[in-house]
């Protein structure tokens, strides 16, 4: 056996959901609806409408056939382009603006050749190859020394069932993009691969009533007879030497996708690889790794001395899994969840077999957020806590607790019977009003503790006019919600009020971090009643980050170490790391930070982090999960749009891990298992 390995399950398939639209918390950037503007291809001397994403160099143009006479059925095609840097990964757009029931086209080049396909997806996991549209690769397709193109056609591609129906062919439609930055799918020449989740992601409007030309069917033509691009000439330079890492702990182990750089007194080194969008992760009691992988469900993985894996197996599939994964005290049970219910099975960790699935609850869907973090108490091991996160950005009826949304809800396993209870009339509250609380844990004393990715896009109405304070406010959070066997149903403030983060970007009055604020004032709803009507978090944490786990240190260690996905709605990018907050524990057990709410503004530190976090757009690790080893000593983390598990190891000196390829034999072997996998993306 390997004693570290790219992940190469023995589960048929390979999947990597891919998230586009409204999915902010758990996607990747993602940038708000932009126009399209007209452009001409120096290659082709034919102007598209089109898209252009600057900072990554990257082209999305469509043209259409002319609107017909009164009374005529309108064509169903249209000819797409995309260019990209030659390094790009892949390419995509939605027809529809977001991914959800919209037919969604995606491009690359496989050497030289270029390859397109189209899927769809109703929820947002794993979409499949649709049936209907006909997509052709063009001519002038290709790559040359610095850019790839993909021109297609596409036919019956304008009218679908779901989503908007269809493109609006006689004025504005509404479409989204999507785009891996570095790495290509999993088998280059199959075009129903599976993918790596995107880099960057987001919509534009297209005017396509300015966008149709009488001159479609003679573009056609010439791009139906026109050949492929010139390729780019064979290398004569001399290839450098793969670079290696520092401090490595696991020989053989994977190369990292991206260059990071851990603590000093820390090591790093990735330990699986080529995983489907790994997402929660625990640790049984014989040291097994467990890995929620979307599109595929439930993973296990065995670790050697060193804290390396050996080997990997699929212990329940279930593509309807999307985040959590949690394990009881006793060690025979583990708990799962989709974006509606949560189920347990039995579990054997000698076997490494889940068996007996049950439900628990159910009803817990919403079409915003989707992610449902689950927490058994170690405690009181009987109860079980669950989140939901808002249906939007700013969902209004969740400010009523019986709207079973932006909550936490914490349920006795003992009393749920066959069949399991409803999220919104079961169990009790322990804190409504918490937007999207994905990151839970539960300290010494078992106070359960949880942590908010707050609202995008925040506005401060002053004089009737409305003032952007959206960059840097408000603060991402984290809140004491109490001891689970006696639930307070705390009011977190949500929808109406948020954190300050930079208190400079108010004008109407002095504000300090930390302090409420409301984005419109109105007889009843001002800062003061936030005041006197919330709970104030504990600890705060940079906007727009999105925090989505968050542990405990192990014995001696008090901190709070918490990952940041990293940011969609703010320019320049931040987050993408895992932080350390400086913290204490009272003599009962109960952690509080080590400073007050407004200075723990600067008390974090990074422990795990991109080189650039500014240039997350062209790729990044991406942290979601945690699990510690029991000694402390180290401490799991997964990043799903890479695809990895990483290792780390306290030990001497700064740790920088930087990319490398893998060897010709790890390639054939990953290239053969791949070969299994079901197509979607």
């Amino acid at each position: 056996m390997h004693r570290c390995q790219w992940g190469l399950t023995p589960f048929t398939g390979m999947f990597t959901v891919i998230l586009w639209g409204l999915l902010s918390a758990f996607s990747a950037l993602y940038v708000n609806a932009q126009d399209s503007t007209q452009w001409c291809d120096s290659v082709t001397d034919i102007c598209f409408s089109r898209h252009y994403l600057e900072d990554l160099d990257t082209t999305f143009g469509y043209l259409f056939p002319p609107l017909p006479s009164d009374g005529q059925p309108p064509s169903d095609e249209f000819i797409g382009i995309f260019i990209a840097p030659a390094s790009t990964g892949w390419i995509g757009n939605s027809l529809g603006g977001g991914m959800r029931s919209n037919p969604l086209v995606i491009g690359w080049v496989n050497e030289s050749t270029a390859v397109v396909s189209v899927r769809f997806g109703s929820q947002y996991q794993a979409p499949t190859p649709l049936s209907g549209p006909v997509l052709t690769v063009l001519g002038t397709s290709g790559v040359n020394e610095t850019h790839q193109r993909i021109v297609y056609r596409c036919q019956n591609c304008t009218v679908w069932t779901g989503g908007s129906n269809g493109i609006t062919l006689s004025g504005e439609s509404m479409f989204g993009y999507a785009v891996h930055a570095t790495i290509k799918p999993n088998s280059a020449s199959d075009p129903n691969s599976s993918l790596l989740q995107h880099t960057a992601a987001g919509e534009h409007n297209l005017d396509v009533a300015n966008a149709n030309t009488g001159q479609y069917a003679a573009y056609l033509e010439q791009l139906l007879s026109a050949g492929p691009i010139s390729p780019a000439p064979p290398s004569t330079t001399t290839t450098a030497p793969i670079p290696t890492r520092t401090g490595e702990l696991c020989p053989g182990a994977p190369a990292p996708t991206y260059s990071m750089v851990a603590a000093a007194g820390w090591r790093v080194t990735p330990v699986l690889g080529r995983l489907s969008s790994p997402r929660g992760i625990t640790m049984d009691g014989r040291g097994n790794l467990l890995v929620l992988q979307r599109g595929v469900g439930v993973t296990a993985h065995e670790v050697d001395e060193f804290g390396c894996v050996t080997n990997s197996e699929t212990i329940v599939a279930d593509r309807s899994l999307n985040h959590a994964i949690e394990i009881n005290p006793a060690g025979d049970k583990i708990y799962a969840s989709s974006s509606d219910a949560a189920w347990s099975w039995d579990y054997d960790p000698a076997a490494r077999t889940a068996t007996n699935r049950t439900t628990l609850i159910t009803g817990m869907h919403n079409d915003g957020h989707t992610t449902r973090t689950l927490l058994v108490s170690k405690k009181n091991p009987d109860y079980i806590m669950a989140s939901v996160g808002s249906d939007g950005n700013i969902d209004l009826a969740s400010f009523d607790p019986a709207s079973g949304r932006a909550q936490i809800r914490v349920f006795d396993m003992r009393t749920i019977g066959a069949g399991g209870v409803a999220y919104n009339t079961s169990g009790q509250v322990m804190g409504y009003g918490l937007r999207n609380d994905v990151g839970m844990a539960e300290d010494g004393a078992g106070i359960v503790h949880s942590i908010e990715n707050s609202m995008d896009n925040a506005y401060r109405t002053v004089n009737d006019q409305r003032q952007d304070v959206h960059t840097d406010n408000p603060a991402e959070k984290v809140y004491r919600l109490g001891d689970p066997t006696n639930p307070t149903n705390l009011f977190g403030g949500y929808p109406y009020c948020y954190t300050v983060w930079e208190a400079e970007d108010f004008t109407d009055r002095s504000f300090a971090p930390g302090d409420w604020f409301v984005q419109e004032s109105n007889d009843t709803l001002t800062d003061e009643w936030c005041n006197s009507n919330a709970v104030r978090p504990t600890v705060l944490l940079p906007p727009h980050t999105a925090p989505l786990d968050m542990k405990f240190g192990v014995g001696d260690d008090t901190n709070l170490y918490v990952t940041l996905h990293g940011s969609w709605n703010r320019s320049p990018p931040q987050g993408y790391k895992v932080v350390v907050v400086p913290g204490q524990y009272s003599s009962t057990g109960e952690w509080s930070p080590s400073a007050g709410l407004a200075e723990t503004k600067t008390i974090s530190n990074d422990l795990l982090r991109n080189v650039d976090e500014t240039q997350c757009q062209r790729g990044c690790f991406r942290p979601v999960g945690l699990v510690w080893h029991p000694t402390g000593e180290s401490l799991y983390v997964t990043s799903d749009t890479s695809g990895e598990v990483f290792l780390l190891k306290r030990g001497s000196g700064v740790s920088r891990s930087r990319p490398c390829l893998p060897s010709i034999l790890s390639a054939l072997i990953l290239a053969m298992v791949l070969s299994a996998g079901s197509p979607y993306w």
